[in-house]
C-alpha cells in the first residue's frame, strides 16, 4: 500500500513535473510576444514621430523652394503634406500608449500646426509682397524656432524609446535566465523521478534551445536595425547642418570652407576636393577647397578632363587598370578608389566633387551612397546660394556700367552718415556729370555713348579706394561716396579722376569721340550739410558751379 501510495505520488509529482516541462515553452512564448508586441508597439510610435518631422522638413524645402524661385512647382511637396499631415497627427496623439507620450504628441502635433500655418503665411507673402519682403519674415526665425523645438521633443522621444527598449531587452533576458531555471529544476525532478521521461526532457530541452536561439536571433537583427537608425540619423543631423551653413554663406565660393569643415565628419579617412564652375565660362571648374589628405589636384580642370562631367554621372576608379581621369595627379602604384561626383541641379552644373582613400569592399557601397546623398543635397545647397547670389547683384548693380545703382547709393549714404555720426568722421560726395554727353549720343548712336559710359565707370572704379563706393545715379550722372574722407582731400581725388578721364580716349575699340570730359560738384559731412539729402543738394550745387563757369572742372560746396 505504502509502495502504490509512494507510486500514486511518484505518478502525480511526474505528472506535475510533466505539466510545469509542458507549460513552460507556452509561457515562455506568451511573455517573448508581449514584449515583441511592446517593441513592435514603441518603433511604430517613434516612426509616427519621425515622420511627422520628416514631413515637416519637406513642407520647409518645398517652400524655401518657392520663397526664393517664386515657382510653384516647388510647393507639390508641401500640397502633399497638407493632405496627408493631418492623418498622420491624428494616429500620432489617438495611438500614444500613454499619457505622457500623448502629452508629448499632442505639443509636437500642435508644433507641426504652427510650423504650416508659418509656411502658409510666409507662401502667401511671397505671392502678395516678393522676395524681399518675405525675406524679411523668414530671417525672424520663427519657422526655425518651431522646427527646433519639434526636433527637440522628437529627440526626446527617441531617447525614451531606447531607453524602453533596453528595458524590455533586460526583461526578455530575465524571462530567459527564469525560463532556464525552471526548466532545469523541473528536468532535474523528473530523472529522479522517472528515468524514462529522460528522452521527453531532452525534446524539451533542445526546444527550449531552439526558442532561446531564436530570440538571440531577434534580439541581434534588432540592435542591428536599432544601430542602422542610429547612424542614419547622425548622418541626416550632420547634412542637415551642413546645408544650413551653406544657405547662410554671402556667395558660392564662401561655401567651400564650409564643406570642407564638415564633409570629414560624414565620410571619416576619406579626402576630397571641391571644384566649382566658374561664373564667366560655363567649361572651366576651379579648385576651392581640398580636406584630408589630397592627392595633388590642378588649379583649373575643364569639362572634358573629367570622365563624371563628360557623361553627368559619378565615376569611380578602384584600381590601376581603371581608365583615369585627366586631373588625376597619382603615382603610378597608387590603389586607393576614387569617386567623382558631378554637383547638379536642375539640369545645371554648379562643380563637381572628386573623393580618394574610399574603402574596399562592401563598406564602399554605404561610403558610395552617402556620398552620392550628399552630393545630391550639396549640389541642392549650392544651386540656391548661386541664385540667391545672383538676384543679390542685380538688385544693386546698374546692368550697363557695373556701378551699384541708384537704389544701392540711396542706402549706403544713410547707413556711411550714420556711422560717420558714431565715430565722429567726416563723409564725402562727389557728384560726377559727362560734359556734353546728349552730343556724343546724337553724333555716334547710343551704342557708342553706352561703350563711353562703360569707359568713365572703369576710370572711375581705378579713382577711388577700395572702401569707396561708385554708383550710377541716372543718365550719364554718377556719384562718388568716400568714407572717412574730408573735402580737401575729396576735392584732389575728384581732381585726379578728371584728368585721368580727359587723358584717355573713351572710345578705343570703335568710332567714337576722342576726348570726353567731366565736371565734378563735391560736398562733405559735416563741413556742407548734416543729413543725406542736404548733402547731395550740396553737391549738386557744387556741380552746377562747375558746369556755369566752364566745364571739365572740379568745384567744392560752399
Amino acid at each position: 500500500m505504502r509502495s502504490a501510495r509512494h507510486l500514486k505520488f511518484v505518478a502525480l509529482a511526474v505528472f506535475i513535473v510533466m505539466v510545469l516541462i509542458a507549460a513552460v515553452p507556452f509561457w515562455l512564448n506568451r511573455s517573448v510576444n508581449d514584449l515583441l508586441a511592446q517593441s513592435r508597439a514603441e518603433l511604430r510610435a517613434q516612426q509616427r514621430l519621425d515622420d511627422i518631422l520628416t514631413s515637416m522638413r519637406d513642407a520647409e524645402t518645398a517652400q524655401r523652394g518657392f520663397v526664393i524661385t517664386g515657382n510653384d512647382v516647388f510647393l507639390e511637396p508641401y500640397e502633399q503634406v497638407r493632405r496627408t499631415l493631418p492623418g498622420v497627427l491624428h494616429d500620432a496623439k489617438d495611438k500614444a500608449p500613454t499619457d505622457a507620450e500623448r502629452a508629448t504628441a499632442w505639443r509636437i502635433a500642435r508644433l507641426a500646426e504652427l510650423k504650416l500655418a508659418e509656411l502658409d503665411e510666409t507662401i502667401q507673402l511671397r505671392r502678395r509682397a516678393g522676395f524681399e519682403a518675405t525675406e524679411r519674415v523668414v530671417s525672424s526665425l520663427r519657422g526655425k524656432q518651431y522646427m527646433d523645438d519639434m526636433r527637440r521633443l522628437v529627440a526626446a522621444e527617441d531617447a525614451r524609446s531606447m531607453a524602453r527598449h533596453d528595458a524590455l531587452q533586460a526583461d526578455l533576458l530575465a524571462r530567459s535566465a527564469r525560463s532556464f531555471t525552471v526548466s532545469v529544476a523541473a528536468t532535474a525532478c523528473n530523472i529522479v523521478a522517472l528515468g524514462i521521461l529522460l528522452l521527453l526532457i531532452m525534446r524539451m530541452l533542445r526546444a527550449r534551445r531552439a526558442i532561446a536561439g531564436q530570440l538571440e536571433t531577434q534580439t541581434g537583427q534588432l540592435a542591428e536595425a536599432v544601430g542602422l537608425t542610429t547612424r542614419h540619423n547622425r548622418e541626416l543631423k550632420f547634412v542637415a547642418e551642413l546645408l544650413r551653413a551653406v544657405e547662410a554663406v554671402p556667395s558660392v565660393p564662401d561655401a567651400a570652407p564650409v564643406i570642407a569643415r564638415s564633409l570629414p565628419k560624414l565620410l571619416p579617412g576619406v579626402s576630397g576636393t571641391l571644384f566649382l564652375l566658374r561664373d564667366e565660362d560655363e567649361h572651366v571648374l576651379d579648385r576651392h577647397t581640398q580636406w584630408g589628405t589630397p592627392s595633388e589636384q590642378p588649379s583649373e580642370i575643364d569639362i572634358e578632363s573629367c570622365w563624371s562631367l563628360r557623361h553627368g554621372a559619378r565615376y569611380r576608379t578602384a584600381s590601376s587598370s581603371d581608365l583615369p581621369c585627366a586631373h588625376y595627379r597619382r603615382p603610378a602604384d597608387e590603389t586607393t578608389a576614387r569617386l567623382c561626383i558631378p554637383l547638379v541641379t536642375h539640369d545645371e552644373l554648379v562643380g563637381m566633387l572628386h573623393l580618394e582613400g574610399l574603402a574596399a569592399g562592401p563598406a564602399y557601397e554605404e561610403q558610395e551612397r552617402l556620398a552620392v546623398t550628399v552630393a545630391e543635397q550639396l549640389a541642392l545647397a549650392l544651386g540656391n546660394a548661386r541664385l540667391r547670389e545672383s538676384l543679390r547683384r542685380q538688385s544693386v548693380l546698374d546692368p550697363l556700367t557695373g556701378l551699384f545703382n541708384r537704389r544701392h547709393f540711396d542706402a549706403a549714404l544713410k547707413r556711411e552718415l550714420a556711422r560717420a555720426r558714431r565715430k565722429n568722421v567726416p563723409v564725402s560726395l562727389v557728384l560726377v556729370d559727362i560734359d556734353h554727353f546728349k552730343r556724343v549720343n546724337d553724333d555716334y548712336g547710343h551704342a557708342v555713348g553706352d561703350a563711353v559710359l562703360r569707359t568713365i565707370a572703369q576710370q572711375l572704379r581705378l579713382g577711388i579706394r577700395e572702401g569707396d563706393i561708385a554708383c550710377r545715379y541716372g543718365g550719364e550722372e554718377m556719384v562718388l561716396l568716400l568714407p572717412e574722407c574730408a573735402a580737401a582731400d575729396a576735392g584732389t581725388r575728384a581732381e585726379a579722376i578728371r584728368i585721368a578721364l580727359a587723358a584717355i580716349v573713351p572710345h578705343p575699340e570703335g568710332e567714337g569721340p576722342q576726348k570726353v570730359t567731366a565736371s565734378f560738384g563735391v560736398a562733405a559731412y559735416p563741413a556742407h550739410a548734416q543729413d543725406a539729402e542736404a548733402l547731395f543738394w550740396a553737391a549738386d550745387k557744387a556741380l552746377y558751379r562747375a558746369k556755369q563757369q566752364g566745364r571739365n572742372r572740379v568745384m567744392t560746396g560752399a
